[in-house]
C-alpha cells in the first residue's frame, strides 16, 4: 500500500560517469526541501569522500546537479557513490541508517553504483 508522499527527504545519486581526457568526470543530482546545501561528496570503492562541486544554475527548488573529476581511475568494477549534507545538518542515510522506508518513494538511502572502466 502506498502512503502520502508530503515532504522530500535529503538525498543526492550518480547518474553518469564520462571519460574526459584522461579523467572521467562523475556526474549526479541533488533533490531536497530547499533547505540550502552544505555539501555533496562522492566516494570511489573504500576510499574517502570528496567534495563535488554543484552547479552554480542550481535554484532553490531545482534538481541540484554536481559534478567530480575522477584523476587516476584504474580500468576494472568500481563502487561510486554520492552522500549529501544539508545546512541543518541531515546527511543522506545508507541504506542500513534508513529509519522509515514504506515505499520507493520515501527511500533516500545512498545508492551505490558499479561502473566498469576501461
Amino acid at each position: 500500500m502506498e502512503t502520502e508522499v508530503t515532504r522530500i527527504y535529503l538525498k543526492s545519486s550518480i547518474s553518469r560517469v564520462r571519460k574526459t581526457g584522461n579523467n572521467h568526470q562523475i556526474l549526479g543530482f541533488v533533490l531536497n526541501d530547499g533547505t540550502p546545501i552544505r555539501s555533496v561528496e562522492v566516494k570511489i570503492d573504500d576510499g574517502p569522500w570528496q567534495k563535488a562541486t554543484l552547479d552554480r544554475a542550481n535554484t532553490k527548488y531545482s534538481w541540484k546537479l554536481f559534478s567530480y573529476t575522477w584523476e587516476g581511475a584504474r580500468p576494472g568494477e568500481h563502487i561510486l557513490v554520492s552522500r549529501v549534507t544539508d545546512d541543518d545538518g541531515n546527511v543522506q542515510p545508507t541504506a542500513e541508517e534508513l529509519k522509515r522506508k514504506k515505499t520507493f518513494l520515501e527511500d533516500n538511502g545512498q545508492f551505490p553504483r558499479k561502473v566498469r572502466i576501461s
